[in-house]
């Protein structure tokens, strides 16, 4: 299931003049998630076994109350994960797909539900890391075997 969340231009700098940041884009974000993991929760009603792959722009990190939307259906985590974000499975310093002002930043994802097995993901930092690109971000590749 493809998606592209809100992104954040709208919002004010979170080192800005104005503290606490009017941030209205996270507010979107968490909807639209939590839309997404409705749905993913119907799919494994309907089969326990699904095997439902979220990919996207999601605008959002590995750990932002949006993507905890996501994963749980609540922004502490304090429900079961329905989804696992494919980027957490990846070396601490592989763990991004694009970098603004000099910080790398994961805005894009995969999620899997457990029923996907045999996953073979990676980040390819051909973008990102460089001047001269083709795209802001870094594609990401997932290999699904049965």
């Amino acid at each position: 299931m493809a998606n592209h969340f809100d992104d954040k231009l709208g919002d004010q700098k979170a080192d800005g003049r104005y503290q606490y940041p009017a941030q209205s884009s996270a507010v979107q974000r968490s909807a639209q998630a939590a839309s997404v993991h409705t749905f993913v929760e119907s799919l494994l009603a309907a089969d326990r076994h699904a095997q439902v792959v979220v990919v996207g722009d999601l605008n959002d990190y590995q750990f932002s109350p949006a993507l905890h939307v996501l994963t749980t259906g609540t922004a502490d985590q304090s429900g079961p994960s329905i989804l696992t974000d494919l980027i957490t499975t990846l070396p601490r310093d592989q763990r991004y797909t694009y970098v603004f002002d000099g910080i790398s930043e994961t805005l894009d994802h995969i999620l899997v539900t457990s029923a996907v097995r045999g996953v073979h993901y990676q980040v390819v930092h051909l973008n990102a890391e460089f001047a001269n690109q083709v795209s802001d971000h870094d594609p990401q590749v997932v290999d699904l075997r049965p």
